[in-house]
């Protein structure tokens, strides 16, 4: 990778400091020069990858959503070279006006909608039902046992699931729409990491939005933002919008709660395990939002 850098930076001397790791095969660096600075992804281990984020990263230019510029990248696509954004994600930095933060972010999702998806793979059922696969592996890690039925009854859940987000509304989804993935600069929000953006339900972007595991909004703050997205948009329903959210709710924490236990097992990402209890606590809520009793008192024995 050094070598890759020196040979499309400036002839200064810089030097290069790794950021947080995320739940994936590739690595960010930040490369401070002495006058600039630049973001390096290094996706040596996932091509594929950065195949996706320079497709999607084009799209998203294109339809004039806020994200980062392509400086460079290497011949084989192992590195991307990108603009820094700065240090003010959102997930470790304080929002002043939540009403204002949730009116501008929707605003970047409904460009999300509106692009074209001939291109764009949908997620299909089989692939909804294998990101939850690996959930009831954390009752493993936790020495925490559970008989057949209870067993039968999770099983049964995750299919439930699938079922309902299969009859959602299908649009162009980022699928990680959390203010982890959100950067501030110069008062405008910039999104990163959207190279898995794809076809899918609905509720996803907008559980991830406003139900993200570290953060916890006032419930009419949030009702506030859905209602007026839902006048904004007129193929959502208010009636179905919240199901819509809950539903995906679960899903995507039992998908994230899988993938943190994969890694853990692996010995890997250990500076996530404290957000294992959050998701669960998600979880549990989700569950009870949508009148899922006897399987949300299942999940309870894991917290």
């Amino acid at each position: 990778m050094i070598d890759w850098a020196q040979s499309v930076l400036p002839p200064d001397n810089f030097q290069i400091y790794p950021l947080r790791k995320e739940a994936s095969s590739r690595d960010y660096f930040r490369v401070k020069l002495e006058t600039e600075t630049f973001i390096i992804m290094d996706s040596e281990k996932d091509i594929e990858s950065a195949t996706k984020f320079l497709y999607v990263n084009k799209l998203f230019k294109s339809a004039n959503i806020n994200c980062p510029t392509i400086h460079g990248f290497s011949d084989d696509l192992s590195y991307i070279l990108l603009e820094d954004l700065g240090k003010e994600v959102l997930d470790i930095c304080e929002i002043s006006n939540l009403d204002t933060f949730f009116k501008n972010i929707l605003m970047e999702l409904k460009k999300i909608y509106l692009l074209p998806t001939e291109t764009l793979s949908k997620i299909s059922y089989n692939e909804l039902l294998s990101q939850t696969e690996s959930f009831l592996n954390v009752f493993i890690y936790k020495d925490k046992k559970i008989d057949e039925k209870e067993r039968s009854n999770l099983q049964t859940m995750r299919r439930h699931l699938v079922d309902a987000l299969s009859l959602q509304p299908q649009v162009p989804s980022h699928s990680d729409f959390e203010r982890r993935n959100m950067i501030k600069k110069n008062d405008k929000i910039y999104l990163i990491d959207f190279q898995d953006l794809h076809v899918g339900p609905v509720g996803i972007d907008l559980a991830s939005l406003f139900y993200d595991h570290e953060n916890y909004y006032d419930e009419k703050i949030i009702q506030t933002s859905v209602e007026a997205f839902v006048q904004e948009n007129d193929f959502l329903e208010k009636e179905k919008i919240y199901n819509y959210i809950y539903t995906a709710l679960a899903h995507r924490c039992m998908r994230i709660i899988g993938t943190f236990i994969n890694y853990f097992n692996e010995g890997k990402l250990h500076n996530r395990k404290n957000d294992l209890e959050k998701f669960l606590k998600r979880l549990v809520f989700a569950l009870d939002m949508i009148n899922m009793n006897i399987e949300r008192d299942i999940i309870k024995k894991l917290i």
